[in-house]
């Protein structure tokens, strides 16, 4: 029997793992130079928390992976990480304020695998609930335009919006079914114009369908005038330059997700365009409420790891895999003891290096050497025992540089 990962999922080996762990890394030395903390959460939640009314969506709420445990529990693995904060934020009240948290972990959704998307999925994001002031909001966007830049993009645009001014505008239509309209206007970079004209009129009568598509493609200067945007101009003006050349306000960005209440955004870096946004986030005020804690403010945002992961492989932006830098072979396993006092002094040192533990003949531990592109492989026999003299040989050149003290291999590995 031939056994496979489930539909949906995949396995990350080593060289994959250390790509994803420097953009790991360059995330979390961002977060926290912001002060966030970073917590985890259990993979599966209670499932009332999961579709508490008002918080996912009915959209995303099918999509939840469900089960009952032996108990007949009904549990869901998490669908996002904005929800299992709120719940640690509802159950320890005594959080300074704000509350600033981040993570990098995986998410569940049991989606169509042909949509391109994985059922298993890893996101990271920051969370900063307590605060109601646009500034919030505004360091929500300086913590993701730095994590873009500290991994090296640079071309890319943040669409920014707000709830606040799509729900003025449907107020002003008398839109009563506004939820499923912003999941419609939310489709307008993956199905185009007019998919999502064709299904505005499905809800709204013709001459409603193509007030709120040309409300949505238009200028924020045009939109001034048909709704209230102090919302995202309050947010605009807490950014200085350096920043606000990467911000264009959007009246398209309308985010699925139900738990949203005030300003959005997206973004989409410059040529992969057919890829979608990388990140989604905004504000969620009424979420803590919902799950039986007081009101609280709060705004954030979620990266789509794998997204990232392909605009920086196909940009460059990564670093290969760091081989081990020494394979230290024996001529026989008489001298494997040997080999590992030598590998166990130059790790002590900071030096990455392997010996052999099959035990192996000489030309079979070469060929592993080769195999895994180590970069240099010392030999270690009679003679060299004897003389305490070494050679070392750059597999890829052939060259070949005698030496007796270790500090040597420091300074050239």
């Amino acid at each position: 029997m031939k056994f496979q990962t489930p539909r949906g999922t995949r396995d990350f080996m080593p060289e994959e793992m250390w790509k994803r762990r420097q953009v790991f890394d360059s995330l979390r030395n961002v977060f926290e130079l912001y002060g966030f903390g970073e917590v985890q959460t259990p993979a599966f939640e209670e499932i009332s928390l999961l579709t508490c009314k008002g918080s996912l969506g009915q959209e995303a709420v099918k999509d939840i992976y469900r089960f009952k445990d032996k108990s007949g529990r009904e549990l869901g693995l998490r669908f996002d990480m904005t929800t299992p904060v709120a719940r640690i934020v509802v159950g320890m009240k005594s959080l300074p304020k704000p509350v600033k948290l981040y993570y990098i972990t995986n998410m569940w959704r049991y989606e169509d695998v042909t949509k391109g998307r994985s059922r298993e999925f890893w996101q990271a994001g920051v969370e900063l609930l307590g605060s109601a002031s646009p500034q919030a909001d505004a360091e929500i966007l300086r913590i993701f335009i730095d994590s873009m830049t500290a991994l090296g993009l640079k071309d890319f645009t943040v669409r920014i919006n707000s709830r606040k001014i799509l729900d003025s505008f449907a107020d002003k239509l008398k839109i009563k079914d506004r939820d499923e309209v912003f999941r419609i206007i939310d489709k307008l970079d993956k199905k185009g114009r007019q998919e999502v004209y064709k299904e505005l009129k499905k809800r709204l009568k013709e001459k409603k369908a193509k007030q709120v598509l040309d409300f949505i493609l238009s200028p924020v200067d045009s939109a001034r005038s048909a709704a209230d945007t102090s919302d995202i101009d309050a947010i605009m003006n807490a950014l200085d330059e350096k920043y606000r050349r990467y911000v264009r306000p959007d009246m398209s960005i309308a985010r699925g997700l139900e738990y949203y209440t005030g300003f959005v955004f997206e973004c989409v870096i410059a040529g992969f365009e057919g890829l979608g946004s990388v990140v989604g986030g905004g504000r969620y005020d009424s979420l803590i409420e919902r799950y039986g804690g007081q009101t609280t403010p709060a705004t954030g945002f979620s990266i789509g790891i794998e997204r990232l992961m392909q605009v920086l492989e196909k940009k460059n932006l990564i670093q290969e895999a760091k081989k081990a830098s020494l394979y230290i072979a024996t001529v026989n396993e008489k001298f494997i003891p040997a080999a590992v006092k030598m590998a166990e002094k130059l790790r002590s040192s900071g030096i990455q290096c392997e010996c052999d533990l099959m035990p192996r003949s000489l030309s079979k531990q070469l060929d592993y050497a080769s195999s895994k592109k180590i970069g240099h492989v010392i030999v270690l026999g009679e003679k060299e025992m004897a003389s305490g003299t070494y050679k070392l040989r750059d597999m890829k050149s052939g060259e070949e540089k005698e030496f007796k003290d270790m500090s040597f291999l420091k300074s050239l590995l």
